[in-house]
């Protein structure tokens, strides 16, 4: 780990931002001039520090609000500090705490690392051509202006920019005014002003510029919202349009909080290193994360740009609106986005049963990471934003999202909600501590949110419940989960786990162990709704039972997910046979859900994948080609008009399954298709 930055927020805070660039995108250049008003706190001092990086500061001017002279204070010396990224303002008079303003000149260049302001470059009419974007988060504002790069110092930014007159130009805020530009270095430019933003870090600052076309349409409260795109790509701009107006619609009621700006750009750019970026008002997006193609576009990459478009609004309140106040609690921002696009989608399209596909693409990436012996926990202290992209992986996404879930689950829907629109209205515009939220959450529900979440995040892993389940009686144990048999394990960790079982047991344990008396077990199903972050372990004579109750029909697809990855997973750990869980696949003979057909066809290729025997692969054959056969015979090869969504995302699951069980008609029509 790097050594801890220290955090100028401490020493200085801005609370406005008046701010000219002029852009030249032919020379990959830019220059420009800020004033930044704000107020100087601790000791007095002969010297003012901010953020740069790579600039160069060619002139900067000191003056103390409320001084009688206007000469202001005198700066000695500039000096550019590439290891702290700082520029240090050296002043010949002493500066004593109070309000101040700093006006500087700068310079930088245009780099294409994709970050600070960079060049997206695409290809129109048999010309090269490109687009100056930005990409801010997390300490790049930095490149571009002289600042207080950290999410606590939020201020008000007046932004101007001098740009080619041709080309369209897109900020957080609407356009206030724009004229011919007036500098000697901006001739045949076009000066354009936005309206002040509101108060917000410097990492959602943004700016656009370049060709762009778009398509708008207006949610019902009167939000403008519009789709950019390059020239060429406008046209498919209309879904990704479509769900953004029903997601900010959706979010304004959820939340209770109308969305605070008069309108929502969303800009799909040619290139772009993550998949998108919710830069307040001005959101941008890796283009295969925002455009969708009618004709050729596939069902599951819709459904992903429609969720990319839910995560991005939901942090124009829960990240934009209120901010955390350092980096170590960045995993809660995209958590909770994580968790809140399926809460959004599902609303939006209830078809799509998107919590099935939440526990397969979120809950169980992270279980299946988290197993692993040198994971880590979902907190982890940031000491300098360059390690931030060190932890940021399934633990803090999916795992955060996944934990996330449990509480909402643990708390009930509508606690929950009203915890989190307390915790909104109480911090808005401000800076939070995880802590924060919890707090929230605790006011309104009256549970001890605070100690329960701590055990989820601060600690690496998740629990293993040994589940011993007699006709009257449930014994249950807790350990910590390896999914390789042969660690050594460590030290008992106990976590608070919502057992999710009804009303036989108790909502939680929290101890080690416990045993229970019970009426009837028979039906007895942990984890319910498969919220809980936890793997379930059970004796072989109650897994005999939840297959028949598979069988029957009497388990949820959630449920049915949940026994079958439990079962697959803990056999590969050793805490159950991997027989029994290849006997227990027979249940499945009726299954026509996508999400457990998935779970299915990945713990056969997982197994297949260990076994260093090919006569044992050529064994598994006719057993999976007869798994598979009454799925294959419903659904067959070619698309249907019948077809419902689950059925067009689960035939090439079918389709894929028979064709590594060598099914000969699969094969064939393989062959025949080939020879075309």
């Amino acid at each position: 780990m790097s050594k801890s930055v220290k955090r100028l927020y401490s020493d200085f805070k801005p609370q406005k931002y008046l701010l000219d660039i002029s852009l030249n995108p032919d020379k990959m250049s830019f220059s420009g001039s800020v004033t930044i008003i704000g107020k100087k706190t601790g000791r007095p001092s002969q010297r003012l520090t901010f953020h740069q990086n790579r600039l160069t500061i060619t002139e900067a001017r000191v003056t103390k609000h409320g001084k009688k002279d206007d000469a202001g204070i005198t700066v000695d010396r500039i000096n550019h500090h590439s290891t702290y990224d700082e520029v240090r303002l050296h002043t010949k008079d002493m500066v004593y705490p109070g309000e101040y303003t700093i006006c500087l000149k700068f310079k930088g260049e245009i780099t294409r690392q994709m970050n600070g302001v960079y060049p997206c470059f695409f290809e129109q009419d048999g010309q090269q051509k490109k687009l100056i974007a930005t990409q801010f988060e997390s300490h790049h504002a930095r490149e571009v202006f002289p600042c207080i790069d950290e999410p606590e110092a939020k201020a008000i930014f007046e932004l101007s920019i001098a740009h080619p007159t041709e080309h369209t130009v897109l900020s957080n805020t609407p356009v206030q005014s724009s004229e011919p530009a007036k500098s000697k270095d901006s001739i045949g430019q076009t000066l354009t002003k936005f309206e002040p933003t509101p108060h917000m870090s410097t990492y959602l600052l943004a700016f656009v510029t370049g060709e762009l076309g778009f398509k708008e349409a207006k949610t019902k409260d009167g939000v403008l919202v519009r789709a950019y795109a390059t020239p060429d790509n406008v046209g498919f701009t209309d879904f990704g349009l479509e769900v953004a107006v029903k997601c900010l619609e959706f979010y304004n009621d959820y939340f209770e909080i109308d969305y605070p700006l008069d309108k929502c750009d969303l800009i799909a750019l040619p290139d772009f290193a993550s998949g998108a970026m919710e830069n307040w008002g001005c959101i941008t997006f890796r283009e295969q994360c925002l455009l969708v193609d009618p004709k050729n576009t596939t069902l599951g990459t819709k459904q992903y740009v429609a969720m990319v478009v839910a995560h991005e609004l939901a942090h124009q309140w829960f990240g934009n609106l209120v901010t955390m106040r350092w980096w170590t609690d960045l995993w809660l921002n995209e958590g909770f986005a994580s968790w809140i696009e399926y809460l959004a989608i599902d609303h939006l399209f209830p078809e799509w049963d998107m919590w099935s596909q939440f526990a397969i693409d979120e809950q169980q990436q992270a279980l299946k990471l988290d197993a692993l012996e040198h994971t880590h926990p979902i907190e982890v202290a940031i000491h300098h934003p360059d390690e931030i992209r060190t932890i940021f992986d399934a633990i803090s996404y999916s795992k955060g999202a996944s934990v996330i879930h449990m509480l909402h689950e643990y708390l009930g829907r509508k606690d929950f909600q009203a915890g989190l629109r307390h915790y909104l209205k109480a911090h808005s515009y401000g800076n939070t501590d995880t802590v924060d939220l919890w707090a929230s959450l605790e006011v309104v529900s009256d549970k001890p949110v605070k100690k329960f979440m701590h055990a989820w995040t601060s600690q690496p892993g998740f629990p293993l419940l040994q589940a011993n389940v007699e006709p009257d009686s449930v014994n249950l144990e807790q350990h910590r989960f390896y999914a390789n048999p042969l660690h050594e394990k460590s030290k008992r960790t106990l976590w608070p786990i919502p057992l999710l079982a009804g009303e036989s047991l108790p909502d939680t344990l929290e101890t080690a162990s416990i045993n229970q008396t019970v009426a009837d077990s028979n039906q007895l199903k942990l984890n319910r709704g498969q919220s809980g972050f936890y793997r379930t372990a059970y004796n072989a004579s109650h897994i005999e039972r939840l297959g028949e109750l598979i069988k029957r029909g009497k388990l949820s697809p959630l449920d049915r997910l949940g026994v079958l990855t439990d079962l697959f997973e803990t056999a590969k750990a050793g805490h159950t046979d991997t027989g029994e869980a290849l006997h227990f696949l027979a249940n499945f003979s009726n299954e026509d859900s996508y999400p457990v057909w998935g779970t299915i066809a990945s713990s056969i290729g997982s197994l297949r994948a260990v076994m260093d025997d090919e006569e044992l692969r050529d064994d598994m054959k006719p057993y999976i080609r007869k798994l598979v056969a009454p799925q294959l015979e419903r659904l067959g090869w070619d698309h249907k008009e019948s077809d419902s969504h689950f059925d067009r995302l689960l035939r090439p699951i079918i389709v894929g399954l028979a064709a590594s069980a060598d099914e000969p008609k699969i094969v064939s029509k393989c062959q025949d298709l080939f020879k075309q």
